[in-house]
């Protein structure tokens, strides 16, 4: 359904990107942009996206809805016409005071029409002027079943019940934040109170949005079309659970007999579809029988409300942002389309963990045979039977900097220099990094061997590889690191480093290192216990361990430069996994640091 709602919008000729927002803000946020602005484009210049309008809601639909009626009033604006007219010449509509018509969009024809007469309403009611209304309490910032609108900041959003515009309740709401310079405000009007309470909600938070966009230098307007009526006197209160806890049965016909009894009818063109979503434009006139009732208003004075003229129509424009002179934040959220990042959404979705029976495998150790206990401590290959192994398990002590001296000093494009690295600083960084460093009792009959680097369930999930150039005491080729046995084993030697690093991100970078580091995620190894989620875990040993890699080569006074930017199907043939069952998931190049490097 809600591409339902954007194709209305680009078939309107613009195009919606979602926005992000404050992680404080309870929200979905869209903005309408022009159809040039409309896919991925990384611009390195960082150009502006200009902002044609912004829509807050519950939802992507709610806010994607709303993009569908601001579109449509741009375009009736940007038309220069003064009403709307069928192919046949009839007006309909008609913007006698220079005045676009209030839009909605709905799934049907009644539901758009409805909103579109709440429009209308809203702004007639911001503008007759709110002194008075009744403070609606409990359910505090409701904006919708998820809770609250905001969350974790210095203020409040009160909301008020306004009286009646044309026997439909007006709702407020009132945003105030402590650092804020001024309260934001906005109204709605709606048959079903609790859902205009919502929906005000919304509105105000938009507001609170849109004054956090920026703006070019050379726009005075400011972004308030509610009018301003943060010093509403509250005369009453009335708790939210009191409201009615359903819409009107009949809401078209209700809203209709309401605005007849206050002399009202609403004309209405159809802009849009009716096999999709419903699009209409709609201005309430005076009925030829009678002459428009006062409005219940507790605030208003008697007589008809209020409608803005032409000389006032930048003061009250709702959907008029474009005249904001908005722009998109510069931020990399939105050189990207949710297509682009389907299957990643998809597995991130699936992944979760969840309380619901059959998320998770019951592991129980004590419950598993004596074999499949010790299986878990073998979490390790073995390349015995290698023609070159090579013992890593250094004498002495090694001289190691401070933990603040390796934080400071870390530089993953510190100089490398075009020495070599001693044998010793080889087997420290991997005992230190990987190696096996007590155990662990699990049952009666099971020491778990621990190591240096977390790793979920003590799976081990990760592999280490190094492709040996320039090592003292070693010879050149790609090599595994045993961590029980603490060996390098041969894998491979006919390949050098300057012709792998051909497939590199980085070709000339990875040339100058003397060796490099290769970790293969084994998926096998926890995922028959964390099933989808597995692969998470995979992901977050593989960084634990090249934390511990970076980290211990800094503090041998080494140069450690992990890199992402290889092609895939190369390493993993290198190395000898199929990218399937097994990976390679990360390189980090090493080498020794260029001599008078040392404060860089």
């Amino acid at each position: 359904m809600d591409e339902d709602m954007l194709r209305c919008v680009t078939e309107q000729g613009f195009a919606a990107r979602t926005l992000p927002l404050p992680l404080y803000v309870r929200a979905h946020a869209e903005v309408l942009v022009p159809a040039a602005d409309a896919g991925e484009r990384l611009d390195l210049r960082a150009a502006d996206i200009p902002l044609l309008d912004v829509a807050v809601a519950a939802d992507r639909r709610g806010a994607l809805r709303q993009l569908v009626e601001g579109a449509a009033v741009l375009r009736i604006l940007r038309s220069g016409r003064d009403s709307l007219h069928d192919s046949d010449g009839d007006s309909g509509a008609d913007a006698r005071d220079g005045s676009p018509p209030a839009v909605g969009a709905g799934d049907n024809h009644d539901e758009a029409v409805a909103r579109a007469i709440y429009q209308e309403l809203a702004c007639r009611r911001a503008q007759s002027g709110i002194e008075k209304g009744t403070l609606i309490t409990g359910r505090d910032q409701a904006d919708g079943p998820e809770g609250v609108a905001l969350r974790g900041v210095d203020g409040r959003i009160d909301r008020y019940l306004l009286g009646e515009t044309a026997g439909v309740p007006a709702v407020g709401a009132v945003l105030r934040l402590d650092r804020m310079e001024r309260p934001l405000c906005a109204v709605v009007c709606d048959l079903w109170e609790r859902r205009g309470v919502e929906r005000a909600v919304q509105a105000v938070l938009r507001e609170f949005v849109v004054t956090t966009l920026p703006r070019r230098e050379d726009t005075d307007r400011e972004p308030f079309p509610y009018g301003d009526f943060h010093d509403v006197v509250a005369v009453g209160e009335t708790d939210f659970e009191t409201l009615a806890p359903l819409p009107p049965r009949d809401e078209t016909g209700e809203l209709r007999d309401r605005l007849r009894l206050h002399g009202h009818r609403a004309s209405v063109r159809v802009l849009g579809p009716a096999d999709r979503t419903a699009l209409v434009a709609c201005r309430l006139e005076p009925t030829a029988e009678s002459e428009p009732s006062a409005e219940s208003d507790p605030s208003a004075e008697s007589g008809p409300a209020k409608r803005p003229t032409a000389d006032t129509e930048d003061d009250w424009r709702p959907r008029d942002v474009a005249a904001l002179g908005l722009r998109a934040p510069r931020q990399l959220s939105l050189t990207y389309e949710r297509d682009d990042v389907r299957i990643g959404r998809v597995y991130h979705e699936n992944s979760k963990m969840r309380t619901a029976y059959g998320t998770l495998p019951v592991v129980d150790i004590a419950e598993m045979s004596p074999p499949a206990r010790r299986l878990l401590g073998q979490a390790y290959r073995d390349f015995g039977h290698a023609r070159r192994q090579y013992p890593m398990r250094p004498a002495g002590e090694p001289r190691l900097l401070t933990l603040d001296q390796v934080v400071r000093r870390r530089r993953s494009w510190a100089a490398m220099g075009d020495g070599e690295l001693t044998r010793a600083e080889l087997a420290h960084l991997l005992t230190l990094s990987y190696g096996t460093t007590g155990a662990a009792v699990a049952g009666q009959d099971l020491r778990l061997p621990l190591r240096a680097t977390p790793s979920a369930g003590g799976l081990y999930s990760s592999d280490l590889f190094v492709l040996v150039d320039r090592v003292t005491g070693v010879e050149p080729g790609l090599y595994y690191f045993h961590p029980g046995k603490r060996l390098l084993q041969l894998v491979d030697d006919e390949r050098t480093l300057a012709e792998v690093a051909e497939y590199t991100g980085y070709r000339e970078r990875a040339g100058e290192a003397a060796a490099m580091v290769v970790y293969v995620g084994a998926f096998r190894r926890n995922q028959w216990k964390y099933r989808e989620r597995g692969y998470r875990t995979v992901l977050l040993d593989c960084g634990h361990l090249a934390q511990s890699v970076v980290t211990t080569a800094t503090s041998l006074g080494l140069v450690a430069h992990p890199m992402i930017a290889f092609v895939d199907d190369y390493f993993n043939a290198y190395v000898g996994v199929d990218g399937v069952e097994d990976a390679v998931l990360y390189l980090t190049l090493l080498g020794p640091r260029r001599t008078g490097d040392e404060a860089a």
